[in-house]
C-alpha cells in the first residue's frame, strides 16, 4: 500500500514517490536552542519520526536532515539578560536536546547542521540574488525582493501577503530602515552592538532567518529533495521565503516534492508557545 501524505503545496492528499528509486531525501527544520523543547516540540518530531521509520520499515534508505538554529534574535536576547556567551546558551540547549529526544524514543536523524556552520553558503547564496536582482543591499542589511518574483508567493498558504502577515507571529515588519516593501524580508543584518558578527560584502552582520535554512537544506540535498517539513506555522513566513530564495537562487523549480506541516498542541484555544507562557516542557512531562 503506497503512503499518502497531504502536501501543503497541492493542498489534497497525494500519494508518495521519490525523485530517486528507493532513496528519500528529507529536511525538517528544528529548532532555536534558547531553551528547553516544550510539547510542542515533541509532536513536531514525534510525528516525523513516525514517517521516518514507516519509510525505513518500507525499504526506503532515508538521509533525514534536521538543523539546529544557532544564532537567532532569541538567542542574542537570552545571551544578554543572561550574561552568558550565547556558544555556551548553545551547546548546553543541543544537549538537552538530544536528551529529551532519546526520552521519546526518538530515532536520530542522519545530519544535524548548525546555522553558524553554513554563514560562507548563505553569504554566496546572498551574493548571487543580489546579482540576478532578487535582492537589494539597503543601509540596515540586504533583503529580498518579493516582487521580483511573484509568481513563486502563495504556494503554501494560497493567501496574499496582506491576508497571511495578520498571522506571521511577528516575523514580517512593516517598512523602516533600508526596507522597500513591506513583502521583503532580511537575508543578511547589520551589525549591531553586543552581537556575534560575521564579515560579509555587505559588512559585518549575521544572517536573516529564513537564508539559513536554504543554505543547509541546498548542501546536504541540492536545488531539488523530496520530503520538506515543519510546524504548521512555519508556513509562512519562513517556508514560503524558503521557496524565493532557493528557486531563484538555482533556477530549479520545486524546491521540495511535498511539504508535510504538523498541527499544534493548544491549550485552551490557544497554540502551546514559549511566548504565550502556556507551555510545559518535555522534561517535565517525563520527569513527572
Amino acid at each position: 500500500m503506497p503512503l499518502r501524505v497531504h502536501d501543503t503545496r497541492r493542498r489534497e492528499k497525494v500519494d508518495f514517490t521519490t525523485q530517486s528509486p528507493g532513496r528519500v531525501s528529507m529536511y525538517v527544520c528544528g529548532v532555536t536552542v534558547y531553551d528547553h523543547c516544550h510539547l510542542g516540540h515533541a509532536r513536531c518530531y514525534i510525528a516525523f519520526d513516525l514517517i521516518h521509520r514507516w519509510l525505513e520499515a518500507s525499504g526506503y534508505d532515508v538521509d533525514y536532515v534536521q538543523n539546529f538554529t544557532d544564532i537567532d534574535d532569541k538567542i542574542i536576547l537570552r545571551s544578554i539578560e543572561s550574561g552568558e556567551d550565547w556558544r555556551d546558551i548553545v551547546d548546553r540547549n543541543i544537549a538537552t536536546y538530544f536528551e529529551d529526544m532519546d526520552a521519546l524514543n526518538i530515532l536520530r536523524a542522519d545530519h544535524y547542521p548548525r546555522c553558524t556552520e553554513y554563514v560562507d553558503s548563505m553569504i554566496h547564496i546572498i551574493d548571487d540574488l543580489v546579482q540576478k536582482e532578487h535582492a537589494y543591499v539597503a543601509d540596515d542589511g540586504v533583503y529580498f525582493h518579493v516582487d521580483s518574483a511573484p509568481e513563486k508567493y502563495g504556494q503554501l498558504t494560497g493567501q496574499s501577503i496582506d491576508a497571511v502577515r495578520q498571522g506571521a507571529g511577528g516575523r514580517v515588519n512593516e517598512t523602516g530602515g533600508g526596507k522597500r516593501d513591506h513583502k521583503d524580508f532580511a537575508l543578511w543584518k547589520q551589525a549591531k552592538p553586543g552581537e556575534p558578527v560575521w564579515p560579509s560584502p555587505w559588512g559585518e552582520g549575521r544572517p536573516g532567518w529564513h537564508i539559513e535554512c536554504t543554505a543547509m537544506s541546498l548542501d546536504h540535498f541540492g536545488a531539488s529533495f523530496d520530503i520538506h517539513g515543519g510546524g504548521h506555522d512555519l508556513r509562512f513566513p519562513h517556508h514560503e521565503a524558503e521557496i524565493f530564495q532557493s528557486e531563484c537562487h538555482t533556477g530549479h523549480a520545486p524546491l521540495a516534492g511535498y511539504w508535510l506541516h504538523n498541527g499544534f498542541v493548544n491549550i485552551d484555544g490557544e497554540k502551546m508557545s514559549k511566548s504565550l507562557g502556556n507551555f510545559w516542557t518535555i522534561r517535565d512531562i517525563v520527569q513527572k
